[in-house]
C-alpha cells in the first residue's frame, strides 16, 4: 500500500524545514536563561562591592581577602567547609548590602565569621573607629552575633549571681560583646536574684 503524503510534509521536506517549536518552550526557556544571567550579575556584583569595601576598612589587598575567605584550613571537613562559604555568599548577597547601610548609619561596619573549632559562624560589627587598630584590641569593641557550639553550666547558682557546673555543650545562637559585658548571653548571664544575697544585676 502507498503511504499518502500531505501537501504540508511536502513542502516541508522541499524546503528543509524542521517542524516548529512552541512558542511557549521558547519563551520558558528565554526566562530561565535571562533569571541564570540576573543571578550571575548579581552575585558577581555584591562579591566585588564586599571585597572592594573590605579592603578599604582593611586596608588589604582584595586578592588576599578573598584568599582568607575561601582557603579551607586544616582539619575542618568538607562539608562544614562548604556550609562556611553558603553561608558567607548569603550573607554576601541578601544580608551585607541593607546591613552595611544601617551599620554606617552607626558608625560600625559589619562582617561574616565563621568558626572552623566551634562549627559556626557570626556576624560581628565593629566601630569604624578602631579599624586601624589590631585585632586584639577591636575585639574590646565588637558586638558579636554567633551561633556555634560552647559550654554553658547548668547547676546551682552561685554567690556570684552565675549558674556553676555541671556543664553541657550547646548549639545556639547568643551574643557576645566585651564592652557590654555579656557572653553566651542569654545563655550564660547573671541573675537578678541571687539567694542568701542582695541580688546582681541581669547580664
Amino acid at each position: 500500500t502507498m503511504k499518502r503524503v500531505s501537501h504540508h510534509d511536502i513542502k516541508t521536506k522541499r524546503h528543509g524545514m524542521l517542524p516548529s517549536i512552541p512558542m511557549d518552550l521558547i519563551c520558558s526557556s528565554s526566562i530561565s536563561q535571562n533569571r541564570a544571567l540576573a543571578i550571575s550579575i548579581h552575585t558577581l556584583l555584591m562579591n566585588t562591592i564586599y571585597l572592594f569595601r573590605r579592603s578599604h576598612i582593611r586596608n588589604m589587598p582584595k586578592r588576599k581577602l578573598l584568599q582568607i575567605r575561601l582557603t579551607r584550613e586544616e582539619g575542618v571537613q568538607l562539608p562544614l567547609y562548604i556550609a562556611n562559604i553558603t553561608m558567607w555568599q548569603l550573607f554576601v548577597n541578601f544580608v551585607f548590602p541593607l546591613l552595611e547601610l544601617v551599620s554606617r548609619m552607626f558608625a560600625y561596619v559589619s562582617f561574616c565569621y565563621f568558626y572552623p573549632n566551634a562549627g559556626g559562624f557570626g556576624i560581628i560589627f565593629e566601630p569604624l573607629s578602631v579599624q586601624p587598630l589590631p585585632m586584639s584590641k577591636r575585639a574590646k569593641s565588637q558586638i558579636r552575633l554567633d551561633w556555634h557550639r560552647f559550654s554553658v553550666n547548668v547547676g546551682d547558682i552561685g554567690r556570684d549571681g552565675y549558674k556553676h557546673p555541671p556543664s553541657v555543650e550547646r548549639n545556639l545562637p547568643h551574643i557576645d560583646s566585651q564592652k557590654m559585658g555579656l557572653k553566651h548571653w542569654p545563655w550564660r548571664r547573671k541573675y537578678k536574684f541571687v539567694k542568701g544575697s542582695k541580688g546582681t544585676r541581669s547580664g
